[in-house]
């Protein structure tokens, strides 16, 4: 799996978690890939709908983990 062809249902079989974090990118004047966020994704939904957004990679991944925590308790 590579970051240009990403096979999403595997890596939903393979994360086995419902919520992940992704990172949110750009490419700065100088064509390099720069780490602008990261973001809360439901891989449950065919769009993978992202549910929350934050400059703090911490952060995205304690609500993660809230979120996946109640689809454990659910």
């Amino acid at each position: 799996m590579n970051i240009t062809s990403i096979d999403y249902e595997k890596l939903r079989i393979e994360v086995r978690a419902r919520y992940i974090v992704q990172w949110i990118t750009a490419t700065n004047r100088h064509g390099e890939l720069i780490i602008m966020g990261w973001c809360v994704r439901d891989t449950d939904d065919t769009q993978w709908a992202t549910l929350f957004q934050h400059e703090d990679k911490n952060v995205c991944r304690k609500v993660c983990d809230m979120l996946n925590e109640n689809e454990e308790g659910a």
